[in-house]
Order: C-alpha cells, then sequence, then structure tokens
C-alpha cells in the first residue's frame, strides 16, 4: 500500500490542507520508491485517515492525475505510474551483455571504483574506439544554483562530445531562447513532478524524467543530529510544507522535536529563534542569513538517483545515438544515391 504519514497534514498552518496533501503525494511520487502499479488509498480512506473532506481528496487526485503522477482505473482507484527501478527492456540487445556488466560493476566496486566512476571510464574507452554521436541536451531546472550542480553531477553518465544546457522552469512560462533550445534539443531532462509541466510549457513531447534522492551530504547531516535537537525544517514553496517533517525524519528517526514553516511565512524568525538546528528546501537560501552563528544550518539538497543514471539515462541516450547515427547513415546514403548516373 502506499506510504502516507497523516501527521504530516498539520492543520494549525495557514496551508489549505489540499494543497498541504498535494505537496505531500507528488514529492512522494516523485522522489520515492514505489513500484509502478502500487495502489493508493481510495478518496473515502484517505479521507477518513486525514480527517478531511473526500472532495479535497478527489481534487487532490485529479491534479496528480493530470500532472502524469498516477493513473486513475475504473472502478479499481488511483495507482502509481511510475517504477523508479524500472531496468531496461528485456528485449533489447544489451541485455546479452548482462551478465559481463555485473561482473565488471563487482570487480569495480571491489576496487573502490563509484559506478559513476565506471561510467566515465567505459565512455572514455569508447571514445577512443569512434568518434561519438554527440547530443544536445536541455536540463531544465526549478532554481538555478542547484541546478548547476546538478548537471555537474549528469555530466560523468554523458559522452565527451554531448551538451547540456541550464534552464529554469519560471523561463519557460514565456517564448524565448529558452524553449527555442527545448525545441533544438535531442532530449530535455527534468524532474518527476515537472515532467508534464515541462511538456506543457514548451510544447514538446521528448522529455525525460530523471529520479532524484536526497543527497549523500543531506543523510549525513540528519543523521548526525542530537536527539535532543530542536529542528526548524523550511520548506521554499507552502505546498511543500507537510513534506519537510518526513523528510527529516527519513533520515532522522531519533529527532522528534520538528516544526515546519515556509521561507516567506510570518512566523519564520520566531520558529528560527526556537530552535537548535534549522533544515531548508533548496530555493530558500536566505533562510541561512537569519540563523545565528551558533546554530546548525544546512540544506536539503537532492542529487541524481545513480540507478536512474544507469537504468534510464543511459539506455535512453543509446537510444537516441543509434537513431542519429541511422539517420545520419540514411542520409548519407540518399546522397551517394542522388550522385549515381542513372
Amino acid at each position: 500500500m502506499f506510504p502516507i504519514d497523516a501527521s504530516s497534514i498539520d492543520k494549525s498552518l495557514p496551508v489549505p490542507v489540499g494543497t498541504q496533501l498535494h505537496g505531500l503525494l507528488s514529492y512522494t511520487l516523485a522522489f520515492g520508491d514505489m513500484a509502478y502499479g502500487t495502489k493508493l488509498p481510495s478518496v473515502r480512506q484517505l479521507a477518513a485517515e486525514l480527517g478531511i473532506a473526500p472532495m479535497t481528496v478527489s481534487q487532490v487526485y485529479q491534479q496528480l492525475r493530470d500532472a502524469g503522477l498516477i493513473e486513475m482505473r475504473q472502478g479499481l482507484g488511483a495507482f502509481t505510474v511510475r517504477d523508479p527501478r524500472l531496468a531496461v527492456d528485456d528485449t533489447q540487445p544489451i541485455n546479452a551483455l548482462r551478465g559481463d556488466i555485473e561482473a565488471i560493476v563487482g570487480r569495480a566496486e571491489a576496487l573502490g571504483v563509484s559506478t559513476l566512476e565506471l561510467v566515465s571510464m567505459i565512455n572514455a574507452q569508447a571514445q577512443l574506439r569512434r568518434p561519438s554521436v554527440g547530443l544536445s541536451m536541455v536540463f531544465v531546472c526549478i532554481f538555478e544554483g542547484p541546478g548547476r550542480d546538478y548537471v555537474e553531477q549528469i555530466r560523468p553518465a554523458l559522452s565527451a562530445n554531448d551538451s547540456m544546457q541550464l534552464v529554469t522552469l519560471e523561463s519557460l512560462r514565456q517564448p524565448g531562447a529558452e524553449r527555442d533550445a527545448c525545441h533544438r534539443a535531442d532530449l530535455v531532462i527534468t524532474f518527476p513532478h515537472r515532467e508534464a509541466e515541462v511538456r506543457s510549457l514548451a510544447g514538446i513531447e521528448h522529455v525525460l524524467a530523471l529520479r532524484f534522492i536526497p543527497s549523500q551530504h543531506t543523510r549525513q547531516n540528519l543523521a548526525g543530529l542530537d536527539p535532543r535537537t530542536r529542528v526548524a525544517a523550511v520548506t521554499h514553496f507552502q505546498e511543500y510544507i507537510a513534506i519537510m517533517r518526513p523528510s527529516v525524519r527519513e533520515f532522522a528517526p531519533h529527532v522528534s522535536d520538528i516544526r515546519v514553516t515556509w521561507s516567506s511565512s510570518p512566523d519564520l524568525k520566531e520558529v528560527i529563534a526556537g530552535c537548535d538546528a534549522v533544515i531548508y528546501a533548496s530555493g530558500a537560501d536566505h533562510v541561512a542569513d537569519l540563523v545565528r552563528p551558533n546554530v546548525r544550518c544546512f540544506e536539503y539538497r537532492h542529487a541524481p538517483d545513480p540507478g536512474a543514471l544507469e537504468n534510464t539515462l543511459a539506455p535512453h541516450l543509446a537510444e537516441l545515438r543509434q537513431r542519429r547515427i541511422a539517420r545520419e547513415v540514411g542520409h548519407e546514403a540518399a546522397v551517394v544515391e542522388g550522385m549515381t548516373p542513372a
């Protein structure tokens, strides 16, 4: 069953419970680890568990369906539509190499070589064998600062001839160079919960949703908190306020005193003043300026899921390269045929 922490919905906050629920579910669906076809609670069941109106839950489910995060099956209910652990289709030729790949990955792990380093080595070796077909990509981020870091974290999975341009979601709301870049690109990459929005804003279909997970640095910082710590968890978007408490508890289950707020809330300074540690979501960087020097403060940052880079992005790029090669070969053959005397 789909995991929902009812205590994450705080009715005392000046944020509508429908908004809180939508943020909680969309985040969990985008960044969680639910298999395809996982059933969500029924509208009536979830409404009863949360103590809210069934109409509110129904509206949230419709929004999630429109965003491509769930599917509604007639007479059966709502189900997840993504499987972040989905591997390459068994019918693809690459599966003939699965045994060899497993052996190489195992050997690399024994030598302390990370998966991304191994991918980079394979890419480098491939460059020596033949020129690679370069692909043009665009990464659509929400905030430019973290977006630059995400691009650098994705680069080891790319070929040396590939290019990746960074654009913000906000820049796509108006016609301009950013939309044009998305139209020209071989592939546009973004977060799962923003995929439908990017497709709509840019008017394109070649969008790949890449899964992200809490970064290693974030997990370590949370795990290192003292159990007695009074934590302030600050989100940038009100919509995602309900996800802050369970996000902290996931890696700091030993911490019980967690207050949540958002970066423009009237009580922000008061909440921060009463806490021993401040954790802020990406985009709420200015919160750090309000924290006293002796108070621990860090960003809840995400990073590309290595499994998604390996099992989602790499096969997709390989397929795009094969298509490009096939088109170029077909074009060259047509040119030669056109030059051949009848």
